[in-house]
């Protein structure tokens, strides 16, 4: 029996993934105190290079990872990031010439965009908040609004998510904001 873990498969214990931001907003990563340098490409990494360096310190998160990021301020955030459970959609049975091979003869103009579209429309939203506060090149999350729920009297919430919404759209986290108190919880789902 080999005592070795397979170079593909996720680690036995969950990696360390510590980024020093510096004062001009590059950052040096380490993975598991290893440097871990940014595609050659890249020029450095950068604050708005957070989920990039996850990616790929974490094999565009097939396995969880934990977190510490260093402010040049001298504050500290540690955060586990979850792996991604990615399921690829059965092909339609009813569509025809589901079991055909793709067409790769088209010339390069005439192929579809590498953009996930729905009904073949790649459309698009913007959403732009200038002067919010954000500290330069940090993540962002993007969250949408799929309900509302009210406090209790004790000031717990509730939400519940309808399954199919979950696993269709691929939602890993939800955020809980309170409209008058500006409570921000961020929770895991299970």
């Amino acid at each position: 029996m080999s005592k070795n873990p397979s170079p593909t498969g996720p680690p036995v214990s969950m990696p360390t993934v510590v980024l020093d931001v510096h004062d001009d907003g590059t950052i040096t990563v380490t993975v598991d105190e290893m440097i871990l340098p940014p595609p050659p490409d890249f020029g450095v990494w950068r604050r708005g290079a957070f989920a990039q360096i996850i990616d790929t310190a974490s094999q565009d998160r097939a396995f969880p990872v934990r977190v510490e990021v260093h402010e040049n301020d001298g504050s500290t955030f540690t955060d586990i990031v979850p792996a991604i459970i990615r399921r690829t959609p059965a092909p339609d049975p009813l569509a025809p010439d589901a079991d055909l091979e793709p067409d790769t003869t088209a010339d390069e103009d005439e192929k579809a965009p590498a953009v996930a579209t729905h009904a073949g429309v790649a459309d698009r939203v913007e959403i732009t908040a200038g002067r919010a506060g954000f500290k330069p090149g940090e993540a962002v999350a993007v969250a949408v609004i799929t309900g509302q729920t009210e406090a209790t009297e004790h000031g717990e919430a509730l939400a519940q998510l309808d399954r199919d919404l979950v696993d269709g759209l691929g939602i890993s986290e939800v955020i809980l904001l309170g409209r008058a108190s500006g409570t921000l919880t961020i929770r895991e789902l299970s």
